[in-house]
């Protein structure tokens, strides 16, 4: 009887487990997955998962219509350019509207917002406006007070027909303003803090077929004109980070290097050296697994994200480039999107701005996602043991997981413990570092017992020319006696 009551109680509990456990799974409308050094998917726990939806209806202030940018401030607040309602709403951390910039008086004059693409607001709380339509960027005050219009930069460069169509906007610490516009294949339009041209930043370089070359050399003056140009491709959006680095995405297919991180002269220093450059589910090769970057957003100890808008997905990376993890994917669930257009994020949380839903959805991390969060941040700012802790009690919920090794084994190696490290390296596939470590294990190896070794090779050297030396006095006298 004791025996049937024990096997009761425990189907009761597993019943009960089971019933509570099962909300819980289904409220991820999405698998966590990444990719192994083999370039297979594998899964993973989820690393973010999402927390609310802010559609403005809530907040009193209308639902949103056709949203097309947003961007947090250093305070905290998020402003979303909300272009289908001609305004630009600003909300606290609360989710609470702190006000509504319904357009701007100039001269006496009230002006409207026409398509605006992009928004930024400085350390001083100066928001600037990638006005599309009116063809202008325009800075005003943090209370919506109208500064100045930045039109159509002046120069030789372009040319009388160039029509200017400023879609993103972002300011480094100088107060040097670049802008992303539409159809300018040369880069990045470069103004100084008074709004005058200096010039382009990073020229992607041209997209080239061999094939195409060589048909254009057969073709007359008439044929050419109707093949496809060689031209470089345009950049769609970028980030500044706290060095005054650019970070940049551009959405072509297939792209070698649609992210990048351009120092003060254009050329790209974007760390490559994980498995994978980063660029999203492209890992595969095929344009049908291909994603399509819309967005990038740098955040702490040099781990940026990006937006892929084909697959509704947000990966993330550390300053090396290693994927660290994956969340997102396109779907009509609360946490899942149909147009994603921009991403942005505060602390550990992310927002995503989904057009075609008309809303902003808010992602937390899960303690798989803060673990990696912690880790890559310790071990960033030099707390290696601490890193070390975090990368093995993440190890607990993912056993397979090679980033993990690779910061325990980073973290080991900068503490000295280069053999350990070496195992850890080897068991997360990272060549570089595995080299790094044993290169200071032989060097190690040396110093331990580089004065063992020369005592053991005086000793046999001694005792070699010792024993030659009877052995020569040995074999004379034999002689000397047969004489």
């Amino acid at each position: 009887m004791k025996l049937m009551k024990s096997i009761c109680v425990a189907a009761l509990l597993l019943a009960a487990i089971s019933l509570f456990a099962a909300p819980l799974q289904a409220a991820a409308p999405y698998e966590g997955y990444s990719y192994s050094y083999w370039g297979t998917t594998k899964s993973t726990p989820n690393a973010y998962l999402p927390e609310r939806v802010i559609d403005g209806a809530e907040q009193g202030i209308g639902k949103f219509n056709g949203p097309t940018d947003m961007y947090v401030a250093s305070d905290g607040h998020l402003y979303l350019l909300d272009a289908g309602n001609g305004r630009i709403v600003v909300f606290d951390e609360q989710w609470n509207v702190i006000r509504q910039i319904r357009g701007f008086q100039d001269a006496g004059k009230q002006q409207l917002f026409n398509n605006p693409q992009g928004i930024f607001v400085t350390q001083k709380g100066h928001i600037y406006v990638a006005d599309t339509n009116n063809r202008r960027v325009v800075e005003l005050t943090n209370e919506g007070v109208f500064v100045r219009e930045i039109g159509a930069p002046k120069s030789e460069i372009f040319g009388a027909g160039f029509e200017y169509l400023p879609r993103k906007i972002a300011l480094d610490n100088a107060g040097r303003i670049y802008v992303i516009g539409t159809g300018v294949f040369d880069g990045i339009i470069e103004l100084d803090a008074a709004g005058s041209f200096t010039g382009f930043m990073g020229t992607n370089p041209v997209k080239f077929n061999i094939w195409d070359y060589f048909w254009k050399q057969l073709s007359t003056e008439s044929q050419r004109s109707k093949l496809a140009q060689f031209i470089p491709i345009e950049f769609n959006n970028l980030d500044v980070d706290q060095e005054g680095f650019i970070y940049t995405t551009t959405g072509e297919i297939n792209s070698t290097n649609p992210v990048k991180r351009l120092n003060p002269t254009g050329v790209d220093v974007l760390r490559r050296e994980g498995y994978f450059y980063p660029k999203g589910d492209v890992y595969s090769g095929s344009p049908e697994a291909s994603s399509i970057l819309v967005d990038v957003k740098v955040g702490d100890s040099g781990l940026y994200s990006v937006l892929d808008s084909k697959k509704g997905r947000i990966f993330s990376y550390n300053e090396d480039g290693n994927l660290l993890y994956i969340f997102g994917r396109i779907g009509d669930q609360e946490g899942t999107f149909k147009t994603p257009i921009a991403l942005e994020s505060r602390g550990k949380q992310f927002f995503v701005l989904d057009q075609g839903m008309n809303r902003i959805n808010v992602f937390n991390p899960t303690r798989y996602g803060t673990l990696i969060n912690e880790a890559n941040d310790l071990l960033v700012t030099g707390k290696y043991d601490e890193a070390e802790s975090k990368w093995s009690e993440l190890l607990n919920l993912d056993a397979n997981n090679e980033i993990a090794y690779v910061g325990i084994g980073k973290a080991l190696l900068r503490q000295g413990e280069n053999k350990l490290a070496m195992e850890n390296l080897r068991l997360g596939y990272d060549r570089e570092y595995y080299s790094k470590a044993l290169g200071k294990y032989r060097k190690e190896i040396l110093r331990n017992y580089f004065g063992l070794g020369m005592t053991v090779v005086i000793v046999l050297g001694v005792a070699f020319w010792c024993w030659r030396l009877i052995k020569r006095r040995t074999t004379g006298k034999v002689k000397a006696n047969v004489t």
